[in-house]
């Protein structure tokens, strides 16, 4: 099994946006997600998570989100925890409505990227997005969770961005039993296979954005190089 240390600086959250309008209910797209243990990429451990729009009221906008933790190549893998991302204009409450995360937190934090970080909001299957406890979406298995997020005022769209999970119960490395995930839309942050065709798809006519369609392109080809 290969490791890849890496320094500090390279684990910042990645900046991979997706804008969103009050139009596109109905409308999804996915993130893919890379495992970081100690710091260090771990190569095989991955996941990802569809989000779909399923409604907005006023400033109150509510979602559905599938994991597919099935991702990571044996003996590695492990159990998703918790789950975030930063908002423009700024997530100001989230509240998990059903499925295995429980918990919301604001200002969420998150360790291993450095001195760790903070996010708009998690939500966690215990009591912090640190980790701890049981719970969340075992190794090899998918589940759905439906949450909404509040905003301060009443919006038309917003941009979602640098997405991040938990992992717990690592297994298949020497460096730790935590660690996390950075989402990118269309790649694995720090490597990994580019989504089949039909995700090509999903994720262009989602919402049809052009820049973000080119930007996932460009992220591609610099995994590729």
């Amino acid at each position: 099994m290969a490791f890849s240390a890496i320094p500090a600086a390279a684990v910042d959250l990645v900046d991979s946006p997706v804008t969103v309008n009050s139009g596109d209910i109905g409308s999804s797209f996915t993130y893919n997600f890379n495992g970081i243990v100690g710091e260090t990429f771990v190569d095989g451990l991955t996941a990802a998570i569809t989000f779909t729009l399923t409604g907005v009221s006023a400033n109150v906008w509510t979602f559905s989100a599938d994991f597919d933790n099935a991702q990571s190549t044996a003996p590695v893998g492990g159990r998703i925890s918790g789950f975030g991302f930063n908002g423009n204009p700024e997530i100001t409450g989230a509240t998990p409505l059903s499925g295995p995360f429980t918990g919301a937190l604001l200002n969420a934090g998150f360790p291993q990227l450095g001195g760790g970080t903070t996010i708009d909001f998690c939500l966690t299957a215990n009591n912090n997005c640190q980790g701890g406890g049981g719970g969340g979406v075992a190794d090899g298995a998918s589940a759905t969770q439906t949450f909404s997020l509040s905003f301060a005022n009443p919006i038309t769209s917003v941009t979602f961005n640098n997405f991040i999970i938990r992992y717990q119960s690592v297994t298949g490395t020497t460096l730790g039993t935590s660690g996390i995930g950075l989402g990118g839309n269309g790649f694995i942050p720090g490597g990994g296979a580019v989504p089949e065709p039909a995700t090509w798809a999903m994720l262009l006519t989602g919402f049809g954005l052009v820049g973000f369609a080119a930007r996932r392109r460009r992220g591609a080809l610099s995994v590729a190089a």
